[in-house]
């Protein structure tokens, strides 16, 4: 629920003399004429939209837009990063408070405090701006939020994102909580096995250069 898939940064590689510029001169340019090889950079986070289902369970949330649901940190080292989250399938801990379902993270009001709910009544509505409400009373509004820079971004487990250095900022307006909803991965089985197969012929190129 709500994974983001990595995707692969690969870049074709210019033979050693003119990566320098030209500085050796006794080479073959027929062999620099054939490059490098593949150069492979560090993968990315694919952080498009997943596909929305409908589960028409009230404690299911997804984000339409760009944004991130803020949960408790998990780590007990006092950590100043902050931990983010797409997947929005929530349940409910022994004191009445909103964790995910796949890690147990504690989900986060605006203030940064955990959000509790009365366990002896399931009437809990959660609008488009991510207030909660419950038998028509607001008790809280969800913390909803962007990486201040997506390059600090890092997979924490199977449905956390680490921001290294804590820095985030509100999700823009147009960002909607759908509730009853679940956010589908992103990643697609078909696209993941061309990668691979580019990925070994990348390797497999290089390798015979050497």
């Amino acid at each position: 629920v709500g994974f983001k898939a990595d995707f692969l940064n690969l870049a074709a590689r210019l033979p050693a003399n003119l990566e320098h510029g030209g500085l050796y001169h006794d080479t073959n340019r027929a062999l620099d004429a054939l490059g490098g090889g593949t150069l492979f950079k560090p993968s990315g986070i694919d952080l498009r939209q997943g596909t929305l289902r409908q589960t028409g369970r009230d404690l299911d949330i997804a984000l339409e837009g760009k944004g991130f649901f803020r949960v408790q940190n998990p780590d007990a080292s006092g950590s100043r990063d902050a931990f983010l989250t797409r997947a929005g399938e929530l349940i409910r801990d022994r004191t009445g408070r909103r964790a995910l379902a796949g890690s147990g993270a504690l989900l986060l009001n605006a203030d940064g405090n955990p959000i509790a709910l009365d366990g002896d009544n399931p009437d809990v509505v959660i609008d488009a701006d991510g207030r909660v409400y419950q038998s028509g009373t607001e008790i809280a509004r969800l913390a909803i939020v962007l990486p201040e820079n997506n390059a600090n971004l890092r997979k924490e487990g199977r449905d956390l994102m680490r921001v290294l250095g804590g820095k985030t900022g509100a999700a823009a307006p147009s960002t909607a909580v759908k509730q009853g909803a679940r956010e589908e991965s992103t990643v697609d089985p078909v696209l993941a096995l061309a990668d691979l197969v580019k990925v070994s012929r990348g390797i497999e190129f290089s390798t015979k250069l050497m």
